[in-house]
């Protein structure tokens, strides 16, 4: 993969590993799911729909109804979602550090959510910082496979995502990897994560007690 001009801005450490997840604007999650699957990448866990109640964006408090859709490749998770980013995971006890240490460099918070338990906030980057899209590591992957991701992600990212590695959340990442793992390329290519729920918060005491598929 070609490397970017920008270098990584050292003030932001989180940017200096690989990202765990690269998550995709899309207006239509079933059509671009099945288009991942036509290049062989699956299978994938859906999650929603359902109206978080516990966001803000640009500080605002919102609520949207969202649909995601995850999977997995080599050392990286693909998500399909509303919202453009890399995501890093942080562990609960280095979350509000790296919320601070990400502020503190010039990034702009656009959303903060909870999800099943967790923190998650979205930055804008500095236009210094260039884009931890060159610092992507997928393992031993299929060449194909490999490309498929890579051509993907050629526009770069601005927004960084900080995941706050809460329990229920890698018990979800490490399903989603499982899945990949065992995929044969056909059964069951999509599937129910946490299905559908109406009017619950994503957070909420209804979605931390619920079981994953």
């Amino acid at each position: 993969m070609e490397r970017l001009s920008k270098p990584i801005d050292a003030d932001i450490p989180l940017l200096e590993k690989s990202a765990d997840q690269l998550g995709y604007v899309v207006p239509d999650l079933e059509q671009a799911i099945k288009g991942w699957i036509d290049q062989g990448i699956g299978p994938w866990l859906t999650v929603g729909p359902v109206v978080v109640t516990d966001n803000k964006y640009l500080e605002r408090p919102s609520r949207p109804l969202i649909m995601f859709g995850f999977c997995q490749v080599g050392g990286v998770q693909l998500e399909l979602s509303g919202l453009q980013h890399c995501g890093f995971c942080v562990e609960p006890h280095d979350y509000q550090r790296s919320v601070a240490q990400t502020k503190a460099s010039g990034a702009t918070i656009q959303q903060m959510m909870s999800f099943s338990g967790a923190r998650f906030a979205y930055f804008s980057l500095p236009a210094r910082a260039g884009s931890p899209m060159e610092r992507i590591r997928l393992g031993e992957v299929a060449p194909e496979k490999a490309n498929a991701v890579h051509n993907s992600i050629a526009g770069g990212c601005e927004i960084v995502e900080l995941i706050e590695f809460q329990p229920r959340i890698r018990e979800m990442f490490a399903k989603v990897a499982q899945a990949a793992a065992t995929w044969d390329g056909k059964a069951k290519p999509v599937r129910h994560l946490i299905g559908p729920v109406a009017k619950a918060a994503i957070g909420s005491r209804l979605l931390r007690t619920m079981r994953f598929r």
